[in-house]
């Protein structure tokens, strides 16, 4: 059995991947793991995407489009693609990046000696790490709790409902078993501490700026859902060395608008995050 597993969610309709997605995978791969992919939405994957698969040796698994990622990364675990494992990644398809190595995280957080560890810690709720990458080190993910989280039944739970059972029952599971948990970016300043924004948001280019969080969320330059201006602007914040292509940014806005039916954020929330993003930008 490999060491080091990732379980990578995507939704992929057409059974295509978009190439940001392909090359964030092939980044993973290059950091030495197994990728087993789960394509939400569609019976069959596309031959472009089944040839790049093979060709990095990915594991494709086909499933219907439910539970979103924690449904898929619950679909991989019953598939045991995780069994036996030391390391186990839990990844999706929702950020642009990396635009720097990966590699280098993974080197810089082995130091840290933590049993589970993130890219970026938030404090919305209770502290937590958030599940769109999520690294479970030293036989960790194995442990009653973590599997007790992970294999609910998610097929019919609200996007809200996911985050309460899933990222944070995640972080509840890690206290049970006594966990240590550490994170790239756990550095808030005091206004994020009071009203404990999301960074990935509020922080965006303050987080590819130190280099240690190379990924913008995808929702953020899509959705833009606190309507910040920085986003218009977000060429100029990528890495001068970075070997992403930014046309294929450009490109998934050219074809998608704002997600319909998206949570609308109240003007006191908006000026909140602005007045955060003008003094940590």
């Amino acid at each position: 059995m490999p060491d080091s597993v990732c379980l990578f969610a995507a939704y992929a309709p057409t059974g295509e991947l978009p190439p940001y997605t392909a090359y964030y995978l092939s980044e993973l791969i290059q950091c030495g793991f197994t990728v087993h992919l789960a394509l939400s939405g569609c019976k069959q994957a596309s031959k472009k995407t089944t040839t790049f698969c093979n060709k990095k040796n990915i594991i494709i698994w086909c499933r219907s489009n439910s539970g979103y990622d924690f449904g898929a990364w619950k679909d991989l675990i019953l598939q045991d693609c995780t069994k036996n494992t030391c390391r186990v990644l839990l990844a999706n398809d929702s950020v642009f990046g990396p635009f720097t190595s990966l590699s280098l995280i993974f080197d810089r957080m082995e130091k840290e000696n933590g049993d589970v560890w993130g890219l970026v810690h938030s404090q919305s709720v209770i502290p937590h790490l958030q599940s769109w990458f999520v690294c479970f080190e030293n036989n960790s993910f194995h442990l009653p709790a973590v599997q007790r989280t992970l294999l609910q039944n998610f097929d019919h739970m609200t996007r809200d409902e996911l985050i309460w059972h899933g990222e944070l029952g995640l972080a509840l599971a890690c206290r049970v078993e006594g966990l240590s948990t550490k994170a790239a970016w756990n550095d808030p300043g005091l206004l994020d501490r009071l009203f404990k924004t999301n960074a990935m948001h509020s922080q965006w280019r303050q987080l590819i700026r130190s280099g240690k969080v190379p990924f913008i969320k995808t929702e953020l330059l899509r959705d833009n859902p606190f309507h910040l201006r920085s986003t218009s602007r977000w060429k100029d914040i990528l890495p001068a060395e970075t070997t992403f292509n930014p046309e294929w940014i450009t490109h998934y806005l050219n074809m998608n608008g704002p997600r319909a039916g998206r949570p609308q954020i109240n003007r006191k929330c908006r000026l909140l995050y602005t007045l955060i993003e003008n003094m940590t930008g």
